[in-house]
């Protein structure tokens, strides 16, 4: 099969794999698997077992340097994609921290779903001693859920610092407001009904033992007073792009919280 160039799979590819930026994603719908190189070219197609090892003979073809040390992996918000994370990974990056920005699709599936998918990608990362994590909106819901799993990954992978920005921990009243609407369902998926306050104090909490920063301020889908959480460090930041990590204050706050474990 030949190479050709993707768009990275913004909704409909799901990451499971991710090494120097080669990924293996699998289709959410057709559970088919395909390779992509860090130019997002798409390398293989096939099992999950094919595509790993084609990835094997693409590290000895292009002579991948081996990725060691501490990771920072990136979970977007609803409706957004890898790509939301680029200031930030540039960020990271400079500072000496591996990075993985993950793709998952936010509109098509529910919770439970996107936390299998990480938690699969976890079991599977290679050369990573510890994993920090930098979300947002949903994506910090997503990683609550899943740090409450007892999965193999958490024996062999220390927990660095999380970073949570804009979550709507306290779930989003927006959401609670037009879940019930089939049109509105239709458009933003499955987890509009579920990040709503009801549900929110069903919620796993972040262990105590987890340091955990919060960077608020209000967005479309989450009001900066839904965002808090006992106990957790909370920075305001004034922030008007629609993407917020174009904003420097909140990619510079998010690093030094990670690095430091104080904003």
């Amino acid at each position: 099969m030949g190479a050709f160039y993707t768009f990275g799979g913004s909704q409909f590819w799901e990451d499971v794999f991710y090494y120097q930026k080669w990924r293996i994603q699998r289709n959410y719908k057709e559970k088919i698997y395909r390779l992509l190189d860090n130019w997002d070219i798409q390398r293989a197609e096939g099992t999950f077992e094919e595509c790993r090892k084609a990835f094997l003979h693409f590290i000895e073809v292009y002579q991948l340097s081996r990725q060691r040390g501490h990771m920072i992996i990136m979970l977007h918000g609803l409706g957004d994609s890898k790509n939301i994370f680029k200031p930030m990974w540039r960020k990271a990056i400079k500072e000496s921290f591996l990075a993985a920005a993950l793709n998952y699709p936010s509109t098509l599936k529910n919770t439970e779903g996107h936390v299998r998918q990480i938690d699969f990608m976890l079991n599977h990362l290679q050369d990573v001693s510890e994993v920090s994590f930098i979300t947002k909106g949903v994506g910090g819901i997503i990683l609550r859920r899943l740090l409450a799993l007892d999965s193999p990954w958490r024996q062999k992978l220390k927990i660095g610092r999380i970073v949570q920005v804009c979550p709507p921990n306290q779930g989003s009243r927006l959401f609670h407001r037009l879940c019930g609407s089939s049109f509105i369902k239709g458009i933003l998926g499955p987890m509009v009904g579920e990040i709503v306050p009801p549900k929110s104090a069903l919620w796993p909490d972040f262990s105590q033992d987890l340091d955990v920063g919060i960077i608020a301020f209000s967005d479309l889908f989450a009001k900066k007073e839904e965002a808090a959480l006992p106990g957790k460090k909370t920075l305001y930041i004034k922030n008007y792009r629609l993407n917020p990590f174009n904003n420097n204050d909140v990619v510079d706050a998010a690093i030094k919280f990670i690095k430091f474990g104080k904003f």
